[in-house]
């Protein structure tokens, strides 16, 4: 599901952006605004702020697309030097590329084309309840439920609605979530709202179980919830005044995604 979050247009992500709250919801997403790197060409319908784009990949949503991203993870994660980032990470001097650029694209057309999760036991009555209560409860507000890509040269990604539960914006999710860490114009509290669909799905690739957040620390959906700060307070709030039936049937949801 990758290539659908490249092409959410801007103009889409700013028109979910509430910087000063004027909804009065206790929720202010804003864009990451970054400088984004030469080799990097910008979509079509790119906005531009100061010289910054908006970007929307990464846990501070500071790579523009999956190009920026796959360069990224290649040298810092794992030290492999490219055309597009030929300074090693160790010693920091410019050294050959260690990998093709043609190699670079193929990851990242796999990662565009790769299938969105699909959505399980949609017709059960506790995962519909399950998902009002989400509504209800006001985690929509940053994990929206509904996109729309913008034109996309490959076809099957072009003007498709998806359903990633993600606003690609940074939320503050206070105090417990800063960690002294920045990208961007990310504040050490902010972190960009991750997509939940596949959610249920990511015990099987993590031995069994769960390691959620930017750091791994919850080790179930319950506990991320407990640690929703800043703008995600009230929706937590409001996850622990529900009955276990409710919980339960929220969680049960959740997991179907």
């Amino acid at each position: 599901g990758l290539g659908f979050l490249e092409f959410v247009t801007d103009a889409d992500i700013l028109a979910m952006a509430d910087p000063n709250d004027a909804n009065g919801d206790g929720i202010s997403g804003v864009p990451n605004w970054i400088t984004i790197p030469s080799y990097i060409t910008p979509q079509p319908n790119a906005i531009s702020q100061n010289g910054k784009f908006i970007c929307r990949f990464g846990k501070k949503a500071a790579a523009y697309n999956l190009l920026h991203q796959t360069v990224n993870a290649y040298n810092q994660d794992m030290g492999i030097t490219s055309f597009y980032s030929p300074f090693d990470v160790y010693s920091g001097l410019e050294i050959d590329p260690e990998i093709p650029t043609q190699t670079l694209h193929d990851v990242v057309f796999y990662l565009k084309t790769l299938k969105a999760p699909i959505p399980r036991n949609q017709e059960d009555a506790e995962v519909i309840n399950g998902k009002q209560i989400f509504i209800n409860l006001g985690c929509e507000s940053c994990h929206k439920q509904t996109l729309t890509t913008g034109f996309s040269p490959i076809e099957p990604l072009s003007n498709k609605v998806f359903h990633p539960y993600t606003d690609l914006l940074l939320h503050d999710m206070g105090s417990e979530m800063d960690d002294g860490y920045t990208e961007g114009n990310a504040r050490t509290y902010e972190w960009r709202t991750p997509p939940l669909w596949g959610l249920g799905l990511s015990p099987n690739s993590q031995g069994g179980a769960y390691f959620l957040m930017h750091d791994g620390r919850a080790t179930s959906i319950e506990s991320a919830i407990s640690m929703h700060g800043g703008e995600g307070k009230n929706s937590k709030i409001n996850y622990q005044n529900l009955s276990q039936t409710d919980k339960d049937a929220l969680i049960k949801f959740l997991k179907s995604l």
